[in-house]
């Protein structure tokens, strides 16, 4: 229990300065450390208090524009469909590795763009949002599409750390209302452990926001594409060393 003690406040930390993150560090040490229902429910509340605590960074919401973000979590409804069906028709590992190789090279492409000066638009905030959706609820790593459609856009880094906040809360909060009733009360982390949780997640939040202050535009972006890598990479390695 003291590694999933330390992945959350060092989970929150990062997020809070670079968007996202969390549940990248935190899911793997909860799932070891508790059942699995319970873990998935952890991290979805957690994750519902830390969305809230960037939103609302500084006591008033952040620079989100509600009706850009429309699109992308109408299409994350059916990607949530769509990731358990393919977590039912795949073996983890295997969608483990296709994602994570999907998401390596969407960020290669997305560098590749910023250093020769081209824009790497994806398609449409629909492809975002239906992937993000579809990882959700496949590996639990919703954030590479979403980084990467904002970061391309030339979003700037307070508000793309506030759109971010935004669509995971909502994601998070969707996630709760369909899993917590299915789970039932036996399978919620024990209130105990979730205080633990949610005092290191706030605190975690507050080194962040700090850090989020002294990173200036371009070394934002470089840590958030950095971070997109180190997650495709955890994916593939989590997928190769289970198979």
């Amino acid at each position: 229990m003291a590694l999933a003690l330390a992945a959350a406040f060092v989970g929150a930390a990062v997020q809070s300065a670079t968007g996202f993150g969390f549940a990248l560090i935190l899911s793997p040490a909860l799932l070891a450390a508790l059942d699995p229902h319970e873990a998935i429910t952890a991290l979805l509340a957690l994750g519902v208090a830390l969305n809230l605590l960037v939103l609302f960074d500084g006591g008033r919401p952040g620079p989100v524009r509600w009706r850009e973000l429309v699109p992308v979590l109408a299409a994350a409804v059916p990607g949530l469909a769509l990731g358990a069906l393919a977590l039912e028709l795949l073996d983890k590992p295997v969608l483990q590795i296709l994602v994570g190789v999907a998401v390596i090279a969407a960020a290669a492409v997305q560098l590749r763009g910023r250093l020769g000066g081209r824009s790497t638009r994806p398609r449409s905030a629909a492809v975002a949002g239906l992937a993000s959706g579809a990882l959700t609820t496949s590996v639990s790593v919703s954030g590479p599409p979403l980084v990467l459609w904002l970061e391309s856009h030339g979003v700037a880094p307070a508000e793309m750390r506030a759109r971010l906040a935004a669509c995971f809360l909502v994601l998070n909060l969707a996630g709760c209302i369909v899993l917590v009733p299915l789970a039932g009360g036996d399978a919620i982390a024990a209130p105990g452990i979730l205080a633990g949780l949610l005092a290191l997640v706030v605190a975690g939040h507050l080194l962040g926001a700090h850090a989020f202050k002294r990173l200036d535009p371009e070394r934002f972006s470089l840590a958030v594409l950095g971070l997109v890598v180190l997650t495709g990479v955890a994916s593939t390695v989590a997928g190769a060393v289970a198979a």
